[in-house]
């Protein structure tokens, strides 16, 4: 018994082992998949071979292994890549299964261990015996030991399946086995050790594929592999599986009281035979019911089916096995040694997609039970297992159709349906066990039909499918053989016989995806066969409580989303109420899985008890306890106490509650007095709700630019009108948020709404105030005002109120409304259905203090906020303000939001000191308005709080729940009442020298603004004043007397040099080496000073030839003259003036040594300037140089070709537009008789767009038929997709677009010439048939036209930055404001004349 005990006790390995192990793991994975790829490729396989006939049967089969990677039409290069990964994983598997037989003594010479000598033990006697070469030895020796396990394991060890057909070489293998070798024995010992080891070697994978929204089929089974941790596997199996046998037994009673054993005893009990002798005394973790449950009858324990539908590498099996083990000790009297075995033929199935995973669970089943039979002194023989490989590729069965039709009858309706199920599953990557075998195949199949057919293969007639497929496997058994095909058909039936069995228990970790991580034809499937949202955790589970039967379980782990999502809304009813009752729900939170960031719940589901509506549901809340606790978390609630330090953890809930919130989420912890708010009779929009009761107003999701690098601006970037302040989320939403950022939204947003896949929703909203709020968010301080005048994102979504704007802001901000949110959902994303849900009080939306309380502390923001470059609010640096100064700057000057500065109550600075006062009594001041403020906000905020609760009636004891629920569930303690106290403060704050800094950058941006040319040189040149000059002429225009003084101060924060050679050597150094970059960081990377400078333009730079400051709202094609004139030549005739006295001085034997070479270090100096200014001359000369556009003649007459077309095409569709709105006119006109009822109102909304758009679209090919050095806009580029995708449209109904009117058009009868000239044709009929004519012609030149747009863009850059950077520098460079900073200081950032923090830190 001792291997035994040794063996089971190491069940999982702890933190260390698993980042040894990664770390090998992620070795072996370089070392092999290099040497597979080296070996292929000297094969000459690395491209496709174009005559795979001419090739050798070996290669062949290589070629064809390789196919086989690519059901879908993938290239030869993808196919390759999955091939090679595919054989390095089976190798690495294979070596270490080997290596943990060989730690169990499971094989008598190693083959993985090398000796001194070179060879393995087993190479050795190969050597010795039957005298191979060494080399030879090795591989051989591999291959017997894995053809020896293969008659057991043939699903791991088959060296005839498609990744066996490339072994390591030599050296490969040796160092392989050398890497395993580091690995202590007592971790291949380790039950879960090869589930990480599958796991370590697709990381790379997972990492990559964790950034991608939209996975491909064959992602994801390696998106979807993390390890269940064992207590959780615990938990979930002794709660289904170890429950069912007892009550079914009648032996509930047996289960041992709570405060039996403690939570330690629990955790650390064994699963060896002594330990744990029966069930009840293994399964731990099971929690008692207060009154025994109903379970399936059973007569023999070979009849307990317990499945894993996506079984990875068979964590829940083999805890499973280690259950069923003791109900074969229990229910049987067999001899121990025997019962490993029927436990595998018997009990335990599994499915995956992924055969590598099947691979795992079969040989740790094989490992599991052969320990076991060999610790009771027994022989094992593996059975066949009921691990199933899932994957597309076992319906790859062509070569083997003969055999189904001999057996089936060709043409029979059950053969064709078999064909429908094998079609499905080859097209439907990445379903697995989602295939509804019994649904598709039912149906066709006739007991007595198939009886005679297969009398051969089975001796009666079959009663149920399955035992249909049982025998039609055993058929194709004996009738096929080792061809690949024939191979996966066989795989193929028994996964459809493991399908289509009736289960007692279901236990899963199932895949986790919906959208784009669900591959589209699978969700095509589940719309079809199944009745819930395309999700894959929801279909498994419904999966699963299909094939368990009456009274099973089904435990399951899957994210928590279920619990409150509206796109589950049916399935969570459901839930709780028709699909079954569940003994608990544990909601885990985020950190269960390694390195996984989902937030998971767990359940066990009795399948077909249906809740009625006394039904109670039980909770256990882990999702606040850090991950390393939440196994203690739950064994105490469960079998000590329901509550944890203040917490509670375990609940009761009426199930009839959860209806009280609409959408009826799963939040447990809500007690039944604070949900039944949600019955107010008033909501924040009732429409979006779905609820029958009045509403506040509206709550809608705004603007979604498709291309924020394009349309979105910091608004110092660009002050014209066409830029609109964008509410677009956040993290600092509160009350008033920041709102930095403006949209493009010149001529109505035209250019918006023409860019593919923008999505301007709601539009007519716009530009009211009302409310904003963060869709997603780590706290629920997520409502803020939003400013009248503001466009509003998808998620920085809008509240539009019809009264009590601000009444609502204070309950919205409150913690009473961030609680009834965490109601509706604890997810980050508040969807717009959420927040209209929320429930009012319309007496609150009357109150003037909830107005009052709103308005002050929006106030005390934005008094904060005045003093931030980045607000719109902006009125100087704080230290400015404290000696009672206010400047504002011209970006903030005209911004729309500022109007808030005269409506809301700013509060002002207590005292304001005088100029005589230091710079550090002016910090202190400071400091102390600052805590005020902090205080004042906090106040309102409590008063607010105090508020809301008194107009809801809340108790102390509901308010204290509501404070702690938000403090578990979000990143904030409401209860956390921090006071500030102003009047200890008597030192400046930590901020003290960013104050400072705030300071100079604010006069810096002063002076350069106010520059003539809005150029101010950091350089010392003759007649300009430098930028230190400006400082101090600022400082003497506000401190006057003082500013000596001030600058001193200055000087000693900045920096340690003293005042020796100059006044302000520390503020001289700060400014021309480090403002520009603290600018950057204080604009967010998106500066409107840009500094010059010639240094980085030689290798070994003495000093900085020239460097200067300017405006970018100055910036034009006329600045590089500027630059050359008035800068440029002063300075190089200076430096020239100062070599010339340095080279007298230099060489001036009257001089001292160290004055000589002082005056040889400022000669290096002026020439190093000197040889920078030439360069930087000669940038600026070439950026000043014209870059026409490569468009070529051809092009250039195509466009105008195209142009031409557009025009005729715009004529004849105003034409028809005219004669379309003289039918509106006339009174014998019936519009929507003649046409549709909305045809007109539809014409009538488009038409100015249409016309508008191909007028745009005319100039667009005019543009680019026009010379190629002339600059083209980037956005002209949107009109030819924009015309091909929406303006165009088609003739159908249904169709937006100008053809649209063909659909009607098409309908009505085209006079000839010769009777519309007859008097007696209407007027009517005469325009009538004027919109018929030419129709074939007309749509074949819209058409056309849609041809020339495609052929023409395609010479074009898509990217729009290229564009946009075109446009810049076509006639040489032109700045265009339009297009941001970050474009128009590329050209510079490349010419490499500004600092290199632009590369580093703006682009």
């Amino acid at each position: 018994m001792e291997s035994d005990s040794l063996s089971q006790r190491k069940a999982q390995l702890d933190k260390e082992e698993r980042e040894h192990l990664e770390g090998i793991v992620t070795e072996m994975r370089e070392r092999v998949e290099d040497n597979v790829e080296f070996q292929l490729t000297q094969k000459g396989l690395e491209d496709e071979p174009e005559d795979v006939d001419a090739l050798d049967e070996d290669l062949q089969q290589l070629v064809e292994a390789i196919e086989l990677e690519a059901p879908d039409d993938e290239s030869w290069s993808e196919a390759f890549e999955q091939y090679v990964t595919g054989v390095g994983y089976t190798i690495v598997n294979r070596l270490a299964a080997l290596r943990c037989m060989e730690v169990r003594d499971f094989i008598g010479e190693e083959v993985t261990v090398f000796k001194e000598n070179g060879l393995t033990p087993a190479a050795e006697t190969l050597v010795h015996e039957e005298f191979l070469l060494e080399d030879e030895a090795i591989l051989e020796a591999y291959h017997n030991a894995c053809d020896d396990l293969a008659e057991e394991i043939e699903i791991l060890f088959d060296r005839s399946s498609v990744y066996s057909l490339i072994d390591p070489d030599d050296d490969t293998f040796e160092e392989l086995c050398e890497m395993l070798d580091s690995v202590e024995d007592e971790v291949w010992r380790a039950d879960d050790v090869l589930g990480w080891v599958y796991e370590y070697y697709n990381r790379p994978v997972v990492e990559a594929l964790d950034a991608k929204n939209t996975l491909e089929p064959e992602d994801v089974g390696p998106a979807n592999q993390f390890y269940t941790p064992h207590w959780v596997v615990r938990m979930l199996a002794d709660n289904s599986l170890g429950k069912l046998y007892l009550e079914a037994t009648d032996q509930a009673d047996a289960i041992p009281d709570p405060e039996a054993l403690s939570p330690e005893e629990r955790k650390d009990r064994l699963v060896t035979p002594a330990d744990a002798p029966s069930v009840p005394e293994l399964c731990t973790y099971l929690i008692p019911d207060e009154e025994s449950g109903d379970a399936p009858d059973f007569d023999h324990p070979r009849e307990l089916r317990v499945i894993d539908p996506a079984c990875g590498s068979g964590h829940f099996l083999l805890y499973a096995f280690d259950i069923l083990e003791r109900i074969w000790w229990e229910e049987t009297n067999l001899d121990r040694a025997e019962i490993p075995a029927k436990v595998l033929e018997h009990n335990l199935y599994g499915v995956d997609i992924d055969l590598r995973s099947c691979q795992l669970s079969a040989f740790n089943l094989y490992l599991k039970a052969r320990t076991r039979a060999e610790a009771e002194d027994g022989q094992f023989e593996m059975p066949n297992v009921g691990i199933v490989c899932a994957g597309a590729r076992v319906a790859e069965v062509e070569e083997a159709t003969d055999v189904l039709d001999e057996i089936t009858g060709e043409g029979s309706d059950l053969r064709e349906a078999l064909d429908d199920v094998i079609e499905t599953f080859q097209h439907t990557e990445a379903l697995g066990s989602l295939l509804d075998v019994s649904g598709t195949l039912e149906e066709a199949f006739d007991s007595s039909k198939t009886q005679a057919e297969l009398s051969d293969y089975n001796g009666g007639a079959h009663q149920s499918l399955n035992s249909f497929l049982k025998a039609l496997r055993r058929a194709v058994e004996d009738q096929t053989s080792d061809s690949f095909g024939e191979q996966n058909l066989r795989s193929f039936l028994h996964l459809l016989v493991v399908l289509t069995q009736e289960y007692d228990t279901a236990l899963m970790n199932p895949p986790y995806g919906s959208g784009g991580r669900m591959p589209d034809n699978v969700q095509d499937y589940v719309d079809e066969h199944y009745e819930y949202t395309t999700e894959y955790y929801i279909n498994f589970f419904e999966a699963g409580n299909q094939i368990v039967g009456e009274g099973g379980r089904v435990g399951m782990l899957v994210p928590r989303s279920f619990m409150f999502k509206r796109s589950f809304q049916a399935f969570r009813e459901d839930f709780i109420g028709g699909l079954g009752s569940f003994d608990f729900l544990a909601e885990f939170g985020i950190g269960l899985l390694d390195k996984a960031t989902v937030r998971n719940a767990g359940a066990v589901v009795r399948v077909g008890s249906e809740q009625t509506e006394e039904s109670t549901g039980e909770f256990v809340r882990l999702h606040d306890v850090e991950k390393g606790e939440k196994e203690a978390a739950f064994l105490r609630a469960g079998f000590v106490d329901e509550f944890d330090d203040g917490v509670q953890r375990w609940y009761s809930r009426d199930l009839s509650e959860f209806s009280l919130v609409p959408g009826t989420p799963l939040s447990y912890w809500v007690p039944e007095d604070l949900r039944s708010i949600y019955t107010a009779g008033t909501v924040l929009d009732a429409d979006n709700a779905g609820v029958d009761r009045d509403g506040v107003g509206v709550v809608k999701q705004g603007l979604a630019t498709a291309d924020d690098s394009r349309f979105l601006r910091r608004f110092w970037e660009d002050d014209s009108d066409d830029w609109k302040p964008f509410a677009k989320g956040g993290e600092d939403a509160w009350i008033l948020p920041r709102i930095p950022l403006t949209v493009q939204w010149g001529d109505s947003g035209t250019e918006v709404k023409r860019y593919p896949k923008s999505y301007p929703r709601n539009e007519q909203f716009y530009f009211q105030a009302g409310l904003t709020y963060t869709a997603k968010k780590e706290n629920g301080r997520r409502f803020g005002y939003l400013p009248e005048g503001s466009i509003f994102a998808h998620i920085g979504s809008a509240v539009l109120p019809d009264r009590g704007v601000w009444q609502l802001l204070s309950f919205t901000s409150s913690a009473l409304a961030i609680y009834l949110m965490l109601c509706q959902t604890p997810e980050r994303s508040w969807e717009v259905g959420n927040v209209a849900k929320l429930p009012c009080e319309e007496g609150m939306l009357e109150s003037p203090e909830l107005e009052a309380k709103a308005q002050e502390i929006a106030g005390t923001l934005i008094a904060e906020r005045q003093t931030e470059f980045r607000s719109p609010y902006y009125n100087g640096p704080i230290l400015l303000q404290q000696v009672g100064e206010q400047e504002s700057l011209p970006p903030h000057e005209d911004h729309a939001h500022r109007r808030l500065i005269d409506e809301l109550p700013i509060p002002e600075f207590a005292e304001t000191l005088s100029c005589a006062a230091s710079l550090q009594d002016l910090g202190v001041a400071v400091a102390k308005h600052q805590a005020r403020m902090k205080n004042r906000k906090q106040e309102r905020a409590t008063a607010i709080d105090e508020a809301v609760f008194g107009q809801f009636d809340i108790s102390e004891e509901a308010q204290d729940t509501v404070l702690q629920e938000i403090a578990l569930r979000t990143n904030e303690d409401p209860r956390e009442d921090v006071k500030h106290d102003s009047e200890s403060i008597t030192e400046p704050s930590e901020e003290f020298p960013e104050q400072v800094k705030d300071l100079l950058l604010h006069f810096t941006l002063q002076a350069v603004h106010e520059a003539d040319d809005g150029i101010v040189p950091l350089s010392d040149i003759d007649g300009e004043n430098d930028l230190l000059a400006h400082i101090e002429a600022e400082f003497k225009r506000v401190w006057g007397e003082y500013a000596g003084d001030r600058l001193a101060e200055v000087d000693n924060v900045l920096g340690t040099e003293s005042a020796a050679e100059e006044a302000y050597p520390n503020l001289r150094a700060w400014l021309e080496e480090d403002l520009f970059d603290y600018h950057v960081s204080k604009f967010d990377r998106t500066p409107i000073l840009w500094r010059f400078t010639t240094e980085r333009l030689v290798s070994d730079p003495e000093g900085e030839g020239f460097g200067c400051l300017v405006d970018y709202h100055q910036l034009d094609e006329g600045l590089f003259d500027r630059l050359q004139n008035r800068y440029l030549e002063p300075r190089k005739n200076l430096l020239r003036e100062r070599r010339s006295a340095a080279n007298r001085r230099r060489s001036d034997d009257a001089l001292s040594a160290s004055e000589q070479a002082e005056a040889a270090d400022e000669y290096a100096r002026c020439e190093s300037g000197l040889e920078q200014i030439a360069v930087f001359e000669d940038r600026l000369a070439e950026l000043a140089q014209p870059e026409p556009r490569q468009w070529s003649t051809d092009e250039q007459q195509a466009a105008d070709t195209a142009a031409k077309r557009v025009s005729g095409f715009r004529r004849r569709t105003e034409e028809r537009l005219e004669i379309v709105d003289e039918l509106a006119t006339m009174d014998d006109v019936d519009m929507g008789e003649l046409f549709t009822g909305n045809f007109y109102e539809k014409i009538e909304d488009q038409h100015e767009e249409w016309i508008d758009a191909l007028e745009d679209l005319e100039a667009a090919f005019d543009a680019y038929a026009a010379d190629p050095a002339q600059p083209v806009e980037a956005h002209r580029y949107d009109l030819f997709d924009y015309y091909t995708d929406d303006l165009l449209g088609s003739s159908h109904f249904a169709s937006n677009g100008i053809l649209y009117m063909t659909y009607y058009f098409d309908d009505f009868e085209q006079a000839d010439q010769a009777r519309l000239d007859d008097a007696g044709i209407s007027r009517r009929q005469r325009l009538i048939s004027q919109l018929a004519s030419d129709l074939d012609e007309y749509i074949e030149l819209g058409e056309s036209i849609s041809d020339d747009c495609e052929e023409v863009s395609s010479e074009i850059p898509s990217d729009w930055a290229d564009r946009a950077l075109s446009e810049i520098t076509t006639a040489g460079y032109q700045p265009k404001h339009k297009h941001g900073v970050e474009i128009n200081i590329t050209p510079l950032a490349d010419a490499e004349i500004v600092p290199k923090t632009v590369d580093d830190n703006v682009l």
